[in-house]
């Protein structure tokens, strides 16, 4: 049986040979924790750590500058819990049976945590990094575009 780390590993191994990350590292980190950096959404490096005793993969400090408690956390808080709506498609919606997902806001910075549930670690890989993704792309791009601007770079116009 391949260790949970391998398959996680795999999986993001995965996106980065398809050219969707840039620059993809990964190390053992403390407890056995597998510590991957990579430019993907942002200039900085996005941090991903998989706990593989709390079957958790974490965006570390996902999000900078995001006050506790603010419009946009409340917000970013029901944009999470309604991934699992089965009013999205199936490809974007996330099975609470499979997996959980909230956010942790410590200083008003945000990481996103992802919790595999049934064993299936690809599938939460997967879920995160497309998760994440939709953060990006349809959460924070449109209501967000000023915070985008002032802390990811994102172009004026």
């Amino acid at each position: 049986m391949t260790p949970p780390r391998e398959i996680v590993l795999s999986c993001l191994r995965g996106y980065a040979d398809r050219g969707v990350f840039r620059g993809f590292g990964a190390s053992e980190g403390r407890r056995g924790n597998l510590e991957c950096r990579f430019l993907w959404h942002a200039p900085e490096p996005h941090r991903l750590r998989f706990e593989p005793g709390r079957s958790e993969l974490v965006f570390v400090d996902l999000l900078p500058g995001v006050p506790y408690p603010s419009d946009m956390d409340r917000e970013l808080r029901r944009f999470l819990a309604g991934r699992s709506s089965d009013d999205l498609p199936a490809h974007r919606r996330i099975d609470p049976a499979k997996v959980s997902c909230r956010c942790r806001n410590r200083g008003g910075t945000v990481s996103i945590e992802v919790r595999c549930l049934d064993g299936d670690y690809e599938y939460a890989a997967g879920k995160a990094v497309k998760l994440v993704n939709e953060i990006f792309l349809n959460f924070l791009a449109g209501p967000y575009d000023d915070y985008m601007i002032e802390h990811f770079g994102a172009p004026e116009e």
